[in-house]
């Protein structure tokens, strides 16, 4: 009964460990935080991230294995058996099987006590033999490759250009993160001056639903006026809690991003803004084939590939290796115990040479294969610059129209935002109709949200221009 207490407050206590370990970060803040920072934090924390750099882990072991290719193979056994034997047959020199025990006669050469020789008759009985042996026995091995054909450089050299690609995945890894980062920032931010907008825009509706009761009070508007208004204002406050609730799945999703709880809430700091005409865009595309982690890779993976043709080429050339071998044995009755000295000793030094003159061609397919991987890697690598080439020309020149296009947008807002107080006031003195008022209202609230798109766009396409070339620019 104590044991099973015991294992129960073991796996209770094991449980709340796990438990703890599985307890998400929370991050509560009342000081804007910037996107670096954030970045910090979802390095840590992603999960995404994490998994990548797992392959990290691989390095240093691969390194070893690809050196121990150089070193020679040791290995030692030990050995101990008992076995049982139990013969009741055997067989005679006719063929015939005879069963144990059996009884013959046979003539014998007797000495008398005169000293005489004499023949004389005994009966012999065999029984059947049966018993237990024991075995006892160990060997060491070494062997040592001294030429496989070049093979085991070219393995080395492959293994640390895998070395290279997995931190540069996780670097790769890293960067993404960054992206989707700021553009879950982005998203988030554009959609608080949504919810901003909206409640300004409520405030607008309240004041125009106000101004025509105290105008209908005295007359000067119908009903209808006032009834309108009033559904205006209901469908503001209906679009401020669809805002508020898409902020809220956004902060979420940021948070997912993060990898940390998804109850955290922070203010985040804004980031100052960059024009297209900062940048050149040749020396974008040259930043971009120096800091583009995939091309990194692809050319890594070309050379994997030239590597492993030279490795197949390999089977063409002999293999060289030399060894020893020490071993011990020794076979006792039952009555003897197992020894780890046995006495029986053997003592083996051997060199091999093989040769492989003909396999029936599959070193010529093998040669083939690895070639066409090469061509094919090569081709990949070309197709990556060309398309990193194209990627980074396209976003900068959306990345260009787009802050041209915000630049109108804005010059709009505020043409709006002026029509609308011209309007309000007009309405108060009765010098134009509701119906102007919606009107401009409706205009004001259209080149508002056209402008936030267009700076969500701007920030969109700054970070598509960021991901083509692979380094921040801001």
């Amino acid at each position: 009964m104590r044991s099973v207490i015991w294992w129960v407050l073991v796996l209770g206590v094991m449980s709340g460990v796990v438990r703890a370990e599985e307890r998400l970060l929370r991050v509560d803040s009342q000081t804007p935080i910037s996107l670096d920072s954030l970045v910090s934090i979802g390095l840590r924390n992603n999960p995404q991230v994490r998994q990548s750099e797992l392959a990290l882990k691989l390095n240093r072991i691969g390194d070893l294995a690809a050196i121990g290719r150089f070193l020679p193979t040791i290995s030692l056994g030990l050995d101990f058996s008992e076995s049982q034997f139990e013969n009741r047959t055997y067989r005679n020199p006719d063929g015939s099987v005879s069963t144990l025990p059996v009884t013959f006669e046979e003539v014998v050469i007797v000495q008398g006590d005169d000293g005489q020789l004499t023949l004389d008759t005994i009966t012999v009985t065999e029984n059947a033999s049966e018993g237990k042996l024991h075995s006892s026995s160990w060997n060491v091995n070494a062997n040592l490759s001294l030429f496989e054909g070049g093979q085991r450089i070219f393995l080395y050299r492959i293994a640390q250009a895998q070395k290279k690609i997995n931190t540069l995945s996780v670097e790769e890894a890293h960067k993404s993160l960054t992206r989707t980062l700021a553009q879950e920032v982005v998203g988030v931010l554009t959609l608080e001056k949504v919810v901003a907008l909206n409640k300004r825009l409520r405030d607008q509706r309240k004041d125009a639903f106000d101004l025509a009761k105290a105008r209908f009070e005295v007359g000067a508007v119908t009903e209808l006026d006032v009834l309108q208004a009033e559904i205006e204002l209901g469908t503001a406050e209906n679009t401020i809690a669809s805002s508020e609730r898409e902020l809220e799945k956004r902060r979420e999703e940021l948070n997912q991003t993060l990898g940390i709880n998804l109850e955290s809430r922070f203010p985040i700091a804004e980031t100052g803004g960059l024009t297209p005409y900062q940048f050149q865009l040749d020396n974008l595309i040259d930043q971009a084939w120096q800091n583009r982690s995939d091309l990194e890779i692809a050319v890594l993976q070309a050379k994997q590939a030239k590597d492993n043709v030279s490795f197949a080429r390999g089977n063409y050339l002999p293999r060289v290796s030399i060894g020893a071998s020490r071993s011990a044995s020794e076979q006792a009755g039952a009555d003897q115990p197992f020894t780890l000295d046995p006495r029986n000793r053997n003592t083996t030094y051997y060199g091999s040479l093989t040769w492989n003159l003909f396999d029936g061609f599959a070193r010529e397919f093998d040669v083939a294969s690895k070639k066409v991987d090469l061509r094919r890697s090569q081709e990949s690598e070309r197709d990556l610059r060309l398309s990193i080439e194209r990627s980074v020309r396209e976003a900068y020149r959306n990345m260009a129209t787009v802050y041209d296009q915000m630049q109108t947008t804005n010059r709009n807002r505020e043409l709006a935002n002026r029509t609308l107080e011209l309007e309000r006031e007009r309405y108060r003195l009765g010098a134009t109709s509701a119906l102007s008022l919606r009107d401009a209202q409706v205009t004001y609230e259209r080149a508002e949200t056209d402008h936030l798109s267009k700076e969500l766009e701007y920030q969109s396409s700054l970070i598509a221009l960021e991901l083509a070339v692979g380094k921040a620019l801001r």
